[in-house]
């Protein structure tokens, strides 16, 4: 089995000072053959006022720097030049020019913002949850239709939010809406990623959970990653063990490695 973390941060991303160099090196203390950088790109909703626009050019520089990661590297760990993309389906236009302009091996699509608000700064009140909610799963299917991307990063994210304000939120209590998300994905040859960030949150669970992901392999779900979402080097490959478990007793037998944006898959070895 190739152990691989393919959800990481470094200061190419907003909210991270990690250099990519750092976070290749805790991969190998971590004893991992594998890491995708995937930093921040994010495209803004109508009524979201953007601190700063991304630039292609920015994005261009961090690819530089893995590429002197590679060539540091090169025969103890692969370096996957990765991206997370937020909302690209609010501007299609834009995604595209990001997409024609650079290569990548490895892309997260994600959402992280809706209409006038960023999930991470929403107070979460229970009478509002329902509605959150739905338009969370709305720009999540939109997404899932159009969206070019290699796999949906944290689709539950959501619930790690609200359970910081204490709130309880589970998609699968939505699954009329939930489900032409997941079937999207299949349908488009997408996968999604467990995501280990929850266990050192609030929601002390993998996003998503094992039932939900159990979800996704009912309705033929085939293609799934395991990223560690580490924003600092103490942080990757946290959880590899608990997500490898999660994706076996949802029954996945294998893992997505990803080069040149093709999948290929390594054997889930517990």
């Amino acid at each position: 089995m190739i152990r691989a973390d393919y959800h990481t941060h470094t200061r190419f991303s907003p909210d991270s000072r990690c250099e990519p160099e750092a976070l290749c090196e805790a991969a190998l203390r971590a004893g991992f053959a594998e890491i995708a950088v995937t930093d921040h790109f994010e495209f803004f909703p109508p009524g979201n006022f953007a601190d700063g626009r991304y630039e292609i050019a920015s994005f261009a520089a961090q690819q530089q720097a893995l590429a002197a990661c590679r060539e540091k590297f090169a025969g103890c760990l692969a370096v996957r030049s990765g991206i997370e993309v937020g909302q690209p389906q609010c501007d299609p236009e834009g995604a595209a020019a990001l997409m024609g302009a650079l290569s990548f091996d490895y892309v997260i699509g994600s959402v992280h913002k809706m209409k006038g608000m960023d999930l991470g700064l929403i107070d979460y009140p229970e009478e509002r949850i329902p509605a959150l909610v739905e338009e969370d799963l709305r720009m999540l299917r939109t997404l899932a239709e159009t969206g070019d991307f290699d796999c949906m990063g944290h689709i539950d994210i959501i619930k790690r939010y609200a359970a910081v304000k204490g709130r309880r939120i589970d998609l699968l209590d939505y699954i009329d809406a939930l489900d032409p998300v997941l079937r999207a994905l299949i349908t488009r040859g997408k996968g999604l990623e467990i995501n280990t960030s929850g266990l050192r949150q609030a929601a002390r669970e993998t996003l998503p959970s094992h039932r939900l992901l159990a979800r996704f392999r009912a309705l033929g779900g085939e293609i799934l990653t395991i990223g560690s979402d580490a924003h600092r080097p103490e942080d990757v490959g946290a959880g590899y063990e608990a997500a490898l478990a999660a994706a076996k007793a949802a029954g996945f037998r294998y893992l997505a490695l990803f080069e040149g944006r093709r999948p290929s898959f390594t054997c889930i070895d517990l």
